[in-house]
Parts: structure tokens; sequence; C-alpha cells
């Protein structure tokens, strides 16, 4: 994922989940905000209770992927904000992706 299209700062993270929108399912908790600009950006999200570092960040590279390969059907107009629930640790990638996919 380019990082012109990663949200880092935590202001950020702040003002999207305060003032945005949400969506959740079994899997993820989506919150979304309008804003002026030509392309989606991403921030992504997975709590300590989902494991170890190492755990933790083969999922984030999991939705990387998944992200970069489905970016078409994301709205050009948001910042999406993509928290991973803990029970997705017993999922395969298609069905992450489907999750996720299923969101939007």
């Amino acid at each position: 994922m380019n990082n012109k299209i990663r949200i880092k700062s935590s202001i950020e993270f702040e003002d999207i989940i305060k003032n945005g929108f949400k969506k959740s399912n079994l899997s993820f908790v989506i919150y979304y905000k309008e804003r002026k600009k030509l392309f989606p950006r991403f921030g992504i999200t997975l709590s300590k209770k989902f494991g170890n570092a190492v755990k933790r960040n083969r999922y984030k590279r999991i939705l990387r992927e998944i992200i970069r390969n489905n970016q078409k059907k994301f709205k050009n107009e948001f910042d999406y904000i993509i928290i991973m629930k803990k029970n997705c640790e017993n999922l395969i990638y298609k069905d992450i992706e489907n999750n996720l996919l299923s969101l939007l």
C-alpha cells in the first residue's frame, strides 16, 4: 500500500472515529468520513488482544493486500479506518476478503 493512501496520525484517526460513520459485522468495524480528494485513504488497526506484534503485523499485511487488490471498490472521496476483530484469526484469506468487502 502506497504511503500517500495511509492514515498514520492519531489526530486523523480520532477525527474519523468521532465524526465519521460506522459499519460493522462479526469480523470488522469500518469508520469512514468524507473528504475532497481523488483517492481513498486507509488506516488499519488491531487490538493487542489479537496477539503479539508478529501476529498483528501479519494480519495488517493481509489487509493491505486485500485493499490493494480491491482499491477500485472503495469510494474515492472517503477516508477509512478498518479495525479487525479477534475472530478473524481463524479465517482464511478469502473469507477475510469477503467479510471486508461485504461491508462496502
